[in-house]
């Protein structure tokens, strides 16, 4: 659906709208890394590798893999590695897990469509296809977990003889009240038996609201564990408690399995992208027997690894509270035989000295094969890092730089992929004995033709904000437009890692400023306390700031041409901020913006977010921070201050709203009451609504917004 406007703009001329298409589809083919693996014999590293990339003809996403097969011996001196390199074959499959080894690995397939698909469990050694299971033949479960909003949904045992898995647990469908196939068709002395050995199912519970866990993770009500025998073919779903719903699982040895469980509450909150959720680190022998939690209840923990002794585990752990994301601590305990032996001690925790907190949930492979090293890699400042944490007492902390992601760890290296804003991720192998010293074994892609000017600028927030442009001795004074992109969150950031969306702007020839405002996270320090109360005001303040700051020390910028371009929390400050200063945008892009917390806290997944961002104190019983609505007029207030549809009638930015029908975090109805508002004042504006959830990231929609902002951006900043 659109919705359009007449305006005094003529629209583009066909070949400009040519080259934003081409651009963007030329950008689209960039690929990007999805998981890589080492094989290792007497001479080669073999680095077997997995990538992402668009098909745009299909608008959908495709899979393919990559081996490079690295000589050790050129890995001793200072020159290039030789490096041989087959060409990519495509891969069919939903997830994929590879032993320890590299010797097994289960994949898991589909085929078929819509409610006719059907899964498949392969177990391939090296060479061939060991073993299928039709999942749905066997009835057992439902879908098997493949969301990366799970943690680790899939891990084989040490012994690589067993493989753990989450699915959707199977319950009896319900019957209606009446239909005319029971009520016609006696049943067999069979059937009656099986009926008193099968769990009969709920008559005329139908239609009966069953609670998910909000954005993402919908068809997800209630999890459970299966673990697969592969040399007996025997399937076991574990009998865990019914109060629990596991996630993120790991084995301990052959014996236990570790992991991550959400309490049951009364209401459920969304998941996605929120670490202040009630969680217990749990163990639990292989068959399901002696459940026990390593963690105490009223914590939020996350992120359960195994040393590969299987003599200690270690977890994430953050308070509980309103900021969806802030520093977490890394805690352990002592293992011994599955169960925890002595009580549970802080690893690493932020302090003053070393101002490097940790945000991000821990890789797999984090571990370094002797034991003594742990690897978390964390956005710190302007970057993403590699915390190399050797555990002891006290910890100490090597810093390794530019690491966006960490692949694998074998005895000598760690396999990791870095990147800028302006390049492509690449792979590079950094060998553990000479200080992380890196050998690139891919090469990054620069789409950059031009000379760019790239400069760090502060505001109140720890990590700065990034400016990218052209360089000043290339171009004019007062010639080139600028976007600010502010992120999403609140409580979150941007590092200097690649962005397809910043290099499309810089490619169409505007500068683009990557804010980082007061409440971000990956600073010195956690800072999300500064902004709880304050949204609408303190960031808006803080954006702008930076701004100003730097249209007044780039003499290339054009102050008249400045717009702006965000989404959910960003879509709200280019709300707030075109109503703040109406002089001083000419347009906004707007994805899945908030704009009414008073609408949105009854509607939204994560009605304790508006409760915090707002400034309104969350009441105990914890039960009751799930009231949707403003309690008194105090609260009601605070609502309205905090939301930028109350100042609408200030915007002068024509402004384009691309919002999502599927959206559980934002809902759509956010988007369109705003440009309603607009509408009313008759302020020019724009909404496209497209048929996907909060993050507008399937493949065809992608397409289309991306090309819709930079046409409207074209369009009213220059």
């Amino acid at each position: 659906m659109a919705s359009s406007d007449n305006n005094a703009n003529e629209p583009l001329p066909e070949g400009e709208v040519k080259k934003v298409v081409d651009t963007w589809v030329d950008l689209a083919k960039i690929p990007i890394v999805a998981g890589a693996y080492i094989r290792e014999d007497d001479n080669f590293l073999n680095v077997v590798t997995k990538w992402s990339v668009t098909d745009i003809a299909k608008k959908d996403g495709v899979s393919f893999a990559r081996t490079y097969s690295v000589l050790k011996d050129s890995l001793q001196g200072d020159g290039n590695p030789i490096i041989s390199t087959p060409g990519p074959v495509t891969v069919d499959e939903k997830l994929s897990v590879v032993s320890k080894s590299g010797e097994k690995k289960a994949v898991l397939a589909e085929k078929g469509d819509g409610d006719a698909k059907t899964e498949y469990l392969q177990i391939w050694s090296e060479n061939t296809l060991l073993k299928t299971y039709n999942l749905g033949e066997l009835d057992l479960h439902k879908s098997v977990y493949t969301s990366a909003g799970w943690g680790i949904t899939m891990a084989w045992n040490k012994s690589e003889n067993k493989l753990a898995y989450l699915a959707e647990k199977k319950v009896p469908k319900p019957k209606p009240f009446y239909s005319t196939a029971t009520a016609s068709k006696p049943k067999e002395e069979s059937e009656k038996k099986d009926d008193k050995e099968k769990e009969k199912p709920a008559i005329g519970e139908e239609f009966m609201y069953k609670q998910t866990w909000g954005e993402k993770l919908t068809g997800q009500y209630f999890s459970v564990i299966v673990v697969l025998d592969v040399d007996t073919n025997e399937f076991k779903v574990l009998p865990l408690p019914e109060d629990q719903f596991p996630s993120d699982i790991q084995w301990v040895c052959d014996s236990h399995i570790v992991g991550t469980s959400y309490p049951l509450p009364t209401w459920r909150l969304g998941l996605y992208a929120c670490s202040n959720r009630e969680t217990v680190i749990f163990s639990v022998q292989a068959d399901g027997e002696n459940f026990k939690t390593l963690t105490k209840a009223g914590r939020a923990c996350r992120s359960p690894r195994v040393r590969p002794d299987g003599g200690f585990v270690v977890w994430q752990e953050r308070i509980l509270d309103g900021a969806h994301d802030r520093a977490r601590s890394i805690n352990g305990v002592a293992l011994k035989d599955g169960q925890p032996s002595g009580e549970p001690t802080v690893i690493y925790e932020t302090s003053p000295q070393n101002g490097m907190p940790v945000y991000q949930d821990l890789s797999r492979n984090c571990w370094s094969t002797d034991g003594n090293t742990l690897f978390a890699v964390t956005p710190n400042e302007d970057s993403m890092i590699c915390l190399a944490i050797t555990v002891g007492t006290p910890a100490q902390v090597t810093k390794i730089e530019q690491v966006d992601s960490l692949l694998w760890v074998t005895k000598d290296y760690l396999l990791v992929s870095s990147s800028t804003t302006l390049t492509s991720p690449q792979l590079k192998l950094l060998r553990i004995s000479q200080g992380y010293q890196p050998t690139a074994i891919t090469q990054s892609i620069s789409p950059i033709e031009f000379q760019t000017l790239k400069e760090l600028v502060y505001g109140e927030a720890s990590p700065p904000s990034i400016f990218y442009g052209p360089a000043i001795t290339s171009v004019e004074p007062n010639s080139v437009g600028m976007i600010i992109v502010p992120h999403g969150g609140p409580h979150g950031i941007y590092v200097d890692s690649f962005s397809r969306m910043t290099v499309f702007f810089l490619k169409l020839g505007f500068a683009v400023l990557r804010l980082n405002y007061i409440g971000s996270t990956g600073g010195v320090r956690d800072t999300a306390d500064d902004l709880l109360g304050k949204v609408g005001d303190r960031d808006v303040k803080d954006c702008q700031g930076i701004v100003e700051k730097v249209l007044n020390s780039i003499p290339s910028l054009n102050p008249k041409q400045i717009g702006v371009f965000g989404g959910s929390h960003g879509g709200y400050l280019a709300c707030y901020l075109t109503s703040s200063y109406p002089d001083a945008y000419k347009a906004a892009v707007a994805v899945n913006p908030v704009t009414d917390f008073a609408t949105m806290v009854g509607t939204s997944d994560i009605v304790d977010w508006l409760y915090a961002e707002a400034g309104i104190t969350l009441p105990t019983p914890p039960i009751q921070t799930l009231i949707p609505a403003a309690r008194n007029l105090i609260d009601a207030e605070k609502f309205i201050k905090a939301s930028p549809i109350h100042h609408v009638e200030k915007v002068k930015a024509a402004t384009l709203l691309l919002l999502g029908s599927e959206d559980l975090r934002v809902p759509s109805q956010q988007g369109l009451n705003y440009y309603r508002a607009l509408k009313a004042n008759n302020k020019v504006a724009e909404v496209r609504m497209y048929p996907d959830n909060h993050s507008l990231l399937k493949p065809a929609v992608e397409l289309d917004f991306m090309i819709h902002s930079a046409l409207w951006l074209k369009r009213y900043v220059r």
